[in-house]
């Protein structure tokens, strides 16, 4: 039991490394954060919607990036490895298909929760940027923008004089330097002048945003169990076919579902992904119950277990070859 949990934390340490040293995981992770920078911005003249809008983009771009980076993570992870060989190398060591699937899964969901803290501070930043109209709080989006700055600039000069990996460097110091901008930002207020912490961020925002985190969770789980068997494209195309239909669920599949039992089958098969939406809370200013969210949760991880579940199961009948 204990050499089954030592080859899970080796395997997910490895996951996670390995996605981070991905060039797109720096260049989602970078996206996102300029966006937060730059939304506000171009959209402060929007007749006092702006906090709306802001709102809106940084949950659908964290939403739509985390689930792309959890989907190409997988698809790294596992069917490249299986493709490469490298599956082979491990698996004929003392480490059984379920710990390796495992093991790889908790890896990618280790950095994605990294990414979606990153989002979701950024996008708090991006939204207290905009919070009086017309205007934008150069006390929130500039050290967002320097903090991003110094973090490549830093990654730069270690790996010029120590020559260690720029990617992998650059993303953990990007994340570090937006955590550090969003701790100064807090304390200061639009004037420059000190207030206590978190007075002008929005803790329904964050709610919302731990939700959209589950979603992109969700959706890495189906991608792994997807390239268990298949190989990127047809993994990607399946994830993409999901993510609408989840979309559309209640319209498609939840008014039918009374009456057709497909319906109501494919229904409890597709992720809903509404249930992770929350939008609508910020428009109206209603805090998200704490009974949602443990409901959210619940329904993620019931999901999780089936999905992972039937990924070990594909993943015991997949030929490796070395």
């Amino acid at each position: 039991m204990n050499g089954a949990v030592r080859s899970l934390r080796a395997l997910a340490a490895l996951a996670f490394l390995e996605t981070l040293r991905q060039p797109v995981t720096l260049l989602l992770l970078l996206f996102q954060v300029f966006a937060a920078v730059f939304l506000p911005m171009i959209t402060s003249h929007t007749l006092g919607e702006t906090e709306r809008v802001i709102a809106d983009a940084m949950l659908a771009l964290h939403l739509l990036i985390g689930m792309l980076l959890g989907g190409f993570a997988a698809c790294h992870s596992l069917s490249g490895e299986i493709r490469r060989g490298t599956a082979a190398t491990v698996l004929v060591k003392p480490v059984g298909r379920a710990v390796f699937f495992l093991g790889k899964f908790a890896g990618i969901a280790g950095a994605l929760a990294v990414f979606s803290l990153t989002a979701t501070v950024s996008g708090l930043i991006a939204r207290r940027s905009v919070t009086e109209p017309f205007t934008v709080d150069l006390w929130a989006a500039l050290p967002l923008f320097l903090a991003v700055v110094a973090a490549f600039a830093v990654a730069g000069a270690i790996n010029f004089f120590t020559r260690r990996p720029f990617v992998s460097d650059a993303a953990r110091l990007v994340v570090g330097f937006t955590l550090l901008a969003f701790t100064v930002t807090g304390f200061v207020n639009a004037e420059g002048r000190a207030q206590p912490f978190g007075a002008g961020y929005s803790g329904i925002f964050a709610a919302a945003s731990l939700l959209v985190g589950l979603a992109a969770l969700t959706m890495s789980a189906l991608a792994l169990t997807l390239a268990s068997r298949m190989e990127v494209v047809p993994t990607v195309s399946i994830c993409a076919v999901m993510v609408l239909l989840g979309m559309m669920s209640d319209y498609l599949f939840g008014r039918p579902a009374a009456s057709s039992r497909l319906a109501a089958f494919i229904y409890a098969v597709v992720p809903n992904w509404q249930h992770f939406w929350l939008a609508d809370a910020l428009y109206l200013e209603q805090p998200i119950p704490a009974a949602y969210l443990r409901a959210a949760g619940a329904y993620a991880g019931l999901y999780l277990l089936g999905v992972l579940g039937l990924g070990i199961v594909f993943f015991r009948h997949t030929e490796v070859k070395s």
